[in-house]
């Protein structure tokens, strides 16, 4: 069963319905005693890093996380969900982040519109066992801020610099694109990932990654 992580700063409306093409389980969750017992975790974020983050202490959810995925639990990011699972970001420096991914959140940039709202090209990096090469694939993003690109990032995008589009460690996997809103690749994307943590009762769909 996925968990939802709803505190307020993320859109989860059209993910469920990713999950519901997916077929996949999934449940809400506003504090970590409402989480299911078991399965993967599932961080969204839009917005600002420091508000986001006080809403999940207030929750719980910042002192549980890591202990959950140290206890096994997956965990995925999406969007300000992975910036807020890196050390800290440049939108907040008096907060610091989850610190699960390797790195620091800075501004896009130079010489580009931010916030970056659109398609963006995406390349391989370094292979992670979830995900498949995505051979030039295109994403949907929304932010101003991004994770830069380091040894451990999996997938990376260009927008005024090269920064972390999937970047995973463990049992943690972030996105900085949105995923459910990618069309077909996405959503394979957001499957591969999900299977990857042991969610679904049926392997990969045939799903077109052009």
């Amino acid at each position: 069963m996925i968990t939802l992580i709803d505190y307020g700063a993320g859109n989860l409306a059209s993910l469920e319905g990713a999950l519901d093409r997916l077929g996949l389980d999934h449940l809400r969750a506003e504090r970590p005693d409402q989480a299911a017992p078991q399965g993967t975790l599932v961080l969204p974020g839009v917005g600002h890093f420091e508000a986001a983050a006080k809403a999940l202490r207030k929750a719980g959810w910042w002192h549980e996380l890591p202990q959950m995925v140290a206890g096994g639990r997956h965990l995925l990011g999406i969007c300000l969900g992975l910036q807020l699972l890196a050390e800290g970001s440049e939108e907040a420096p008096r907060s610091s982040g989850l610190g699960l991914l390797p790195g620091l959140v800075r501004r896009l940039g130079p010489g580009v519109k931010v916030p970056h709202m659109g398609w963006s090209r995406v390349r391989a990096r370094l292979a992670h066992p979830a995900l498949p090469d995505p051979k030039g694939g295109w994403l949907y993003f929304v932010h101003s801020y991004a994770l830069e690109a380091g040894p451990e990032t999996n997938y990376v995008a260009e927008h005024g610099r090269s920064f972390a589009a999937v970047q995973g460690r463990g049992r943690v996997l972030g996105f900085q694109p949105h995923p459910e809103k990618s069309g077909a690749f996405g959503l394979l994307l957001l499957e591969r990932a999900l299977l990857w943590t042991g969610e679904g009762p049926r392997g990969p769909r045939e799903v077109a990654c052009n």
